[in-house]
């Protein structure tokens, strides 16, 4: 009988297996129908700032081929609300911010939303162009490989310090100093930005400014 039961079981595996690639391909097919569902609604949102949806879709397209596609077009667009939101709703300097965000995501263990929310929050700050992002993400990502601090805890925070440390003319590589050496010295990130402002709203004020003087600074 043995022999028997095993030729039925190849049997039922080969009447399976056609099922199995059915099933298989139905699973596919939904989660890819459900990528484009979303990426629709995404590329909606930014129409509805201004964004011309078609070309932006075209931009994220190109740059998810210059990433070898390890980031999908819908990933890239994932961030495109919060960058319109921020005032940068051409779809060129929309690409090109998402591009960057992407890239910072992926290698400071966070998402695009986190990273391209804190990219535009730092380049309205500084009153920068799209073009600049790069450079600031290379800053994120340099913050990070000196002090005790993420990509991610750094984009959660800098918002809070960003306006303030441009209205007082502070460079953000010198924003970033101070928070690698906090964090070096083991202050929580969060903690260490919220510190941080808290000092420079003081220094503006009239105690502040007493304070200053002692260093000969006005």
């Amino acid at each position: 009988a043995i022999p028997g039961i095993a030729g039925m079981g190849a049997a039922i595996q080969a009447a399976l297996g056609p099922i199995a690639l059915v099933t298989g391909g139905i699973g596919a097919l939904a989660a890819a129908v459900g990528e484009l569902a979303t990426l629709d609604e995404v590329l909606a949102k930014f129409k509805t700032l201004g964004g011309n949806a078609d070309v932006l879709r075209t931009e994220l397209s190109a740059v998810s081929k210059e990433l070898n596609n390890s980031v999908s077009v819908t990933q890239l667009a994932a961030g495109a609300y919060d960058v319109a939101s921020a005032g940068f709703n051409d779809a060129a300097d929309a690409a090109k911010i998402l591009k960057v965000a992407a890239l910072g995501a992926k290698g400071g263990f966070s998402d695009m939303e986190t990273t391209a929310g804190a990219t535009v929050k730092v380049l309205n700050a500084y009153g920068l162009e799209a073009d600049q992002a790069g450079k600031l993400m290379d800053q994120f990502v340099q913050t990070q490989n000196d002090g005790i601090i993420t990509v991610n805890a750094y984009a959660q925070n800098i918002g809070k310090v960003a306006s303030v440390a441009s209205m007082l003319k502070i460079p953000l590589e010198e924003v970033n100093a101070a928070i690698s050496l906090s964090t070096q010295a083991g202050v929580n990130a969060e903690v260490a930005f919220t510190g941080l402002k808290t000092a420079m709203i003081k220094l503006t004020g009239s105690r502040g400014a007493k304070k200053l003087e002692k260093w000969g600074l006005d």
